[in-house]
């Protein structure tokens, strides 16, 4: 804008003439002005106008934002990870856009389980909590499993006037199976009893809170010891550690099977108590990080 008005009077011949394609008299030189350089200061003028009314333009149309289209609901985790077959157990179903769910339906034709809604409610997350990870909403389900239905896991979808979510994973077992976490479990004197073959429901229910459980073996047995939380959609990053009844560690698990889950084995060496421990390998807690944890012994 500013080269065109001050233009050097030698490089006018770069510019249309005032005799050429535009008549004189509506680009007259003012007095002391050739009709070149009068010329020159016309586009120059208006590209100046035209680029300081652009950022208007565009603020307005930047304050003008579509409005957010309604989602599906989308299921992050449950808690627990488990129900019993023949009982009726109230379940917690964390996600998003659950607000206006009305159903909840098992994918298995042949799974006859009744579901019940009784109520949904919004959280406030804790400050820098993700909550793709978490969730935002929340459901009280409680879910009736007959006594014939068989043990396995099997998936659900909550439903919506806007749509329905991706298959959720639910563990059916027989009750006698399932064992409830039972608190203080945070040192070796706290342990709780876990009889192998038998699979434990748990929840590192707060930041840096560990969980540690004894169970019997037997010299030349080999340990498989088992988390299973974030391939059900727990946000635990589960670190599993096998003690000796010294409470020397045996050995560690991370991540197994390129899951962030925990798996192990490792052959008994001697007769007595061993210990495990299941703690979040980023020191995180919280009631959706929920697992299940399996010990089974081989010969």
């Amino acid at each position: 804008m500013a080269l065109s008005v001050n233009r050097k009077v030698g490089q006018a011949s770069r510019l249309p003439s005032a005799e050429g394609a535009f008549p004189l008299g509506r680009f007259a030189a003012g007095a002391g002005e050739t009709p070149a350089l009068r010329w020159g200061r016309v586009p120059a003028l208006a590209l100046a106008a035209a680029m300081l009314l652009q950022p208007a333009f565009a603020a307005d149309k930047s304050d003008k934002k579509e409005p957010k289209k309604p989602e599906p609901p989308r299921v992050v985790v449950t808690m627990p990870l488990a129900v019993a077959v023949g009982q009726t157990t109230s379940v917690r179903v964390r996600g998003e856009n659950l607000t206006n769910v009305t159903e909840l339906r098992f994918t298995n034709a042949a799974v006859k389980a009744a579901a019940t809604i009784r109520s949904r409610t919004t959280l406030d997350l804790p400050k820098g909590v993700e909550t793709n990870k978490v969730g935002n909403t929340q459901m009280e389900v409680e879910i009736d499993v007959p006594a014939d239905a068989a043990p396995g896991t099997n998936y659900f979808t909550v439903i919506s006037p806007i749509g329905q979510s991706a298959p959720q994973p639910l563990v059916m077992l027989s009750a006698d199976e399932l064992i409830g976490e039972r608190e203080p479990n945070g040192g070796f004197k706290q342990a709780q009893p876990l009889a192998p073959g038998k699979t434990l429901v748990g929840a590192v229910r707060e930041a840096a809170d560990v969980d540690v459980f004894r169970f019997e073996g037997r010299a030349g047995q080999r340990a498989v010891i088992e988390v299973c939380a974030a391939r059900h959609g727990a946000p635990l990053d589960p670190l599993l550690t096998l003690y000796d009844a010294a409470g020397h560690i045996l050995a560690v698990s991370d991540d197994a099977d390129g899951s962030p889950d925990s798996r192990l084995k490792f052959r008994l060496p001697t007769d007595g108590s061993y210990f495990v421990s299941v703690i979040d390998a980023f020191d995180r807690g919280g009631p959706a990080y929920v697992y299940l944890l399996r010990v089974r012994l081989e010969q």
